[in-house]
């Protein structure tokens, strides 16, 4: 069975069990230690969402680095049952929300909830970016909420009026954003 690794924080090194389809595309390893090295000073008391949520491994290292917990939203249901499970083998289901629906579903249904941390990291071949982000800058952040938004190096650029671009790395294809919401 394919699986991840939780790289720091208090489940560092345990693993996070996925399914044997190709149906994910994590964030790669690399990049999740360099965004967490940016963001653990922040973490502590921390609301997080995780939209597009696949392995849940954004949301799930961020409650291993001291968040206090995290709304995983995740549309396929082979991927939602495994998201369950690690939960549970993690010891941290107390710390979460598994909602399966669709992440445009979702921001259009979910009003007057702010989050401190937003993990968004949509299939590469849609145009959920353009999208769905200021509806998620307009609902669902607070001044100061951290937006890390994750796409391929080719794909168009992105300008939000509301963003502020803190740091960026790049691994093979993927292209990872960390910006500050300045309302």
């Amino acid at each position: 069975m394919p699986s991840l690794r939780i790289i720091s924080g208090e489940l560092g090194g345990r693993v996070i069990k996925t399914p044997i389809k190709k149906i994910l595309k994590p964030t790669p390893s690399r990049v999740r230690e360099q965004l967490f090295s940016w963001i653990r000073p922040e973490l502590a008391d921390t609301q997080c969402l995780d939209l597009f949520a696949g392995s849940g491994s954004l949301g799930i290292e961020a409650i291993s680095n001291g968040a206090d917990n995290c709304i995983f939203v995740e549309q396929n249901q082979e991927l939602n049952f495994y998201l369950k499970n690690n939960c549970d083998d993690l010891g941290i289901t107390d710390k979460t929300e598994i909602l399966r629906q669709s992440a445009e579903n979702f921001v259009r249904r979910v009003k007057d909830k702010k989050f401190d941390i937003i993990f968004f990291d949509p299939p590469f071949n849609k145009n959920y970016i353009s999208a769905l982000v200021p509806k998620i800058i307009d609902r669902f952040s607070k001044q100061g909420t951290l937006i890390y938004i994750e796409n391929r190096t080719s794909d168009e650029k992105y300008n939000f009026d509301a963003l502020e671009l803190i740091k960026e790395t790049v691994s093979g294809e993927s292209n990872g954003k960390l910006y500050r919401v300045s309302l």
